[in-house]
């Protein structure tokens, strides 16, 4: 083999390696890959309506989010962390009493690429066990911390019965946004079966979610304006595996 051949040879299987390593990170880490498993990140578009998520709580500002829910009768889904519902059990409670739907994010939010597949299956099973335990109802929904899915997840979830919903337009309220900022990225992606990615907690703890909560009736207006409504996930995505179940 000559020297060129030899660097075509060599270029080849860069080219090759270069294009898995891509490959694997589309389907781990694009919140729209299926190549791994189903998952939802967008609702029917004839619904006329978007649905509200919030992820990483319950935490010190999800009351004043339910509050705010309340008093413009929307209904959201709230995907908790397993050890923010052991520290904020009444406020977990409350959301379920309160209409809202919700879903599994996570026993301790990790990366779950950094995990192994027992570890990654032991975290969402603690989870489930704690939403069940805490707030009395059985979920079929789950979402990533950071939207990152691997195949130990997709097993982990299938065994638990849990259906993957990610979304479609966020608010970047991780980032230090005024309420108009978060409002202002979501309406530009409010379309017919938008899920809407917002947080009422910091996973780390280091940033409270005011902004996010005065974001809502700013959203609503909006929304509305657009000739659109908010809805349930189960409105936007309806099926019978769905449902929570109350034990």
């Amino acid at each position: 083999m000559t020297p060129g051949q030899l660097l075509i040879g060599a270029a080849t299987a860069a080219t090759a390696a270069a294009a898995a390593a891509g490959a694997a990170y589309y389907a781990t880490c694009s919140i729209r890959a299926q190549w791994l498993g189903r998952t939802d990140w967008h609702g029917r578009t004839d619904t006329g309506a978007v649905a509200l998520t919030f992820d990483d709580g319950p935490g010190p500002d999800t009351e004043a989010l339910l509050d705010t829910l309340s008093a413009r009768g929307l209904r959201a889904a709230f995907f908790v962390v397993g050890q923010q519902v052991q520290r904020h059990p009444s406020v977990a409670r409350r959301i379920v009493a309160e209409g809202h739907e919700i879903g599994n994010h996570s026993f301790s939010h990790p990366m779950y690429l950094s995990l192994s597949p027992r570890a990654t299956r032991n975290d969402l099973a603690r989870a489930q066990r704690t939403i069940e335990d805490v707030i009395g109802v059985r979920v079929s929904l789950a979402r990533p911390p950071y939207g990152i899915r691997t195949p130990a997840y997709f097993a982990a979830a299938r065994t638990l019965g849990l259906r993957i919903v990610q979304w479609s337009v966020a608010g970047f309220d991780w980032k230090p946004l005024t309420a108009d900022r978060v409002a202002s990225h979501v309406l530009s992606g409010a379309r017919p079966g938008a899920i809407v990615l917002l947080h009422d907690a910091d996973s780390e703890g280091k940033r409270d979610r005011r902004a996010t909560v005065e974001s809502i009736p700013l959203i609503a207006d909006g929304v509305r304006a657009r000739g659109l409504s908010v809805a349930s996930l189960e409105a936007l995505l309806p099926s019978p595996e769905f449902r929570s179940m109350n034990v």
